[in-house]
């Protein structure tokens, strides 16, 4: 019998659950497209119909996932604002509260840090994965420059130098906070985080000068 479209996606979506689960529960090293397939109540040859392999699959789940570095892949509006500095720091804090909150998002970053060699097939899955934080740094970087130039951001401060210390003070706090098991309370310690960095990084007002 001839499956309809909408019974395609629904298999690939189950695929891709099982994938995430299992991944999650025995690390990707560990996991084999049968282990996938059973825990699908499917066959090999199902997930072979929809993907190429493991790290195909991988990868699909990896971009099914709404990690917290899409959020300046697609915030367009960041680059044009006024107040670059303070249209960065409010981003980064909604990632942060988005990521905390979406339970797919936490498991699927805890497969790409904590639980995924990259090396053989699944070394190609990490180039990938570069190339999105590649992307983010750059309109992280970007908008601190604007920010230098508009006299938001202190002028001593280098705007890579910036943009690394951010990134990885966030990816620090998400993955210690994955890999203590959620045990302290992350927009608390994000919030803190960031609010030291961007007053440290925020230029004094003349006012404040004078005084």
């Amino acid at each position: 019998m001839r499956r309809t479209k909408a019974e395609a996606l629904e298999t690939r979506s189950v695929i891709l659950d099982a994938a995430e689960q299992v991944f999650f529960e025995r690390g990707v090293s560990q996991t084999s497209l049968t282990h996938i397939a059973s825990h699908a109540g499917l066959t090999r040859g199902a997930i072979y119909w929809h993907f190429s392999g493991k790290s195909d699959l991988f990868m699909a789940m990896h971009e099914r996932a709404y990690l917290p570095q899409r959020v300046f892949l697609e915030s367009q509006n960041l680059l044009a604002e006024d107040r670059p500095l303070q249209a960065l720091e409010r981003t980064m804090r909604e990632s942060m509260r988005r990521f905390a909150k979406d339970e797919r998002a936490k498991r699927v970053y805890s497969i790409l840090m904590l639980r995924c060699e990259y090396v053989g097939e699944m070394e190609s899955v990490m180039c990938t994965h570069r190339e999105g934080e590649d992307h983010m740094r750059d309109v992280i970087q970007t908008a601190f420059t604007r920010a230098r130039a508009v006299g938001e951001m202190r002028s001593d401060v280098d705007s890579q130098t910036a943009t690394n210390v951010c990134v990885g003070a966030m990816t620090g706090i998400l993955t210690e906070w994955l890999r203590r098991n959620e045990c302290f309370d992350l927009i608390e310690a994000a919030d803190m985080a960031l609010g030291s960095l961007f007053t440290g990084f925020r230029a004094m007002d003349r006012s404040a000068k004078a005084a």
